[in-house]
């Protein structure tokens, strides 16, 4: 029996990076492939429980600081390193920075080959100018000496790591991210779903799916449904997530006096079901790689606002499947939010048109097919 492909996944749990690598690898065919996951990070535990649960597949947790902490990296880097050279490995596919970084330097010494997905470069277009730089000369050392190919989310990501000479043209692979449609398809009772979150019947509802956390920029959100609420009073709106600015967020509803219309929703496993209490999505982001959230909302049928951050007009067609605004442009976001809901029938039009650009340019099985060609390229 021929041996199976023994690939190291080394990511992120939170957010939409353990979203990406959770669906992968239980995607990935078990009959040619088996996994180690080391998950870092915020709900690496239960990420690696999960994923222990799948056949073919080992999950180790590695709890990650957010920051620069020097004693808890090199020991992360140590515990990869030891990881690396426990098993015998094939291929390991790194994501995001933090993680990526560490996993190519422990990987130093072996020639196990390197596919990395930054899913977002920490010198992205909200980052201070300093930081950039510097976090661009390691990208450009580790992509030089410590990658065999680099995998982009979107064309806008390759352009960036070009602007900054991260990598090379034979490097770079963009793939982006895909979306399985048919958990979108259920039917529900909405109203009975919005009674559960004290949302009222017949109301139009305007939310998110995304962590509380200063990439996401929740108090834009806010504010822009604030700017909303005084012109119509009878919408209102869900954030479904949660993470480590829910008090900050929860005290700037308070101030706006938006109790009655702003609802959390906290942690959710099952997203299509949220996403069918919403009428309009948006992504008040202020940085981002390939939004997967925006996908599933398209996946929904929902017309989606957001940002014109990294990815955004990639996958948005801008007045057709949504609208697109400035980075931190509260009033933007007021405004696109209001001309949509005010207008069924571009509310319909966009809907419509959402999700039929999510079945014919996003699907999951497009995106396995490019993942699946990578792995064979660079394991030849």
């Amino acid at each position: 029996m021929k041996e199976k492909i023994h690939i190291l996944h080394v990511s992120k749990s939170s957010g939409g990076v353990g979203t990406y690598t959770r669906r992968l690898v239980a995607a990935l065919d078990k009959e040619r492939y088996r996994f180690t996951v080391a998950c870092l990070a915020e709900g690496c535990e239960q990420m690696a429980e999960d994923l222990s649960k799948l056949d073919g597949v080992t999950a180790i947790a590695i709890p990650m600081a957010d920051g620069l902490d020097p004693f808890s990296d090199l020991s992360i880097c140590f515990k990869l390193a030891k990881i690396i050279r426990s098993d015998k490995f094939d291929l390991i596919h790194a994501h995001t920075s933090k993680p990526g970084f560490f996993a190519r330097l422990a990987n130093i010494g072996t020639k196990i080959p390197v596919i990395y997905r930054p899913a977002s470069f920490a010198f992205h277009e909200n980052s201070p100018r300093l930081q950039a730089m510097v976090y661009a000369a390691l990208e450009r050392l580790a992509a030089r000496y410590l990658t065999n190919k680099i995998v982009a989310v979107c064309n806008a990501e390759r352009e960036l790591a070009r602007q900054y000479s991260v990598g090379t043209d034979d490097q770079f692979v963009v793939i982006h991210t895909g979306i399985n449609i048919e958990p979108f398809d259920i039917v529900l009772d909405k109203d009975e779903l919005r009674r559960g979150f004290g949302i009222p019947s017949g109301v139009y509802v305007v939310g998110t799916v995304a962590r509380l956390s200063e990439q996401k920029a929740p108090e834009d959100f806010i504010n822009a449904a604030a700017l909303v609420h005084a012109h119509l009073p009878e919408l209102h709106f869900l954030w479904v997530g949660d993470g480590p600015l829910e008090d900050k967020a929860r005290a700037l509803v308070s101030s706006l006096n938006l109790n009655d219309v702003f609802h959390f929703a906290g942690h959710q496993t099952e997203i299509p079901k949220m996403l069918k209490l919403m009428d309009c999505f948006v992504l008040s982001s202020h940085w981002e790689g390939f939004s997967i959230a925006v996908l599933e909302a398209m996946a929904a049928a929902l017309p989606v606002v957001a940002t014109r951050v990294t990815g955004t007009s990639e996958a948005i067609v801008d007045g057709e499947t949504g609208l697109l605004v400035e980075i931190g442009d509260v009033n933007g976001l007021a405004v696109a939010i209001q001309k949509i809901i005010k207008t069924p029938g571009m509310l319909k039009a966009m809907s419509t048109a959402a999700r039929s650009r999510a079945e014919s340019e996003f699907p999951y099985s497009k995106m396995l097919s490019k993942v699946e060609n990578l792995y064979s390229k660079v394991l030849v």
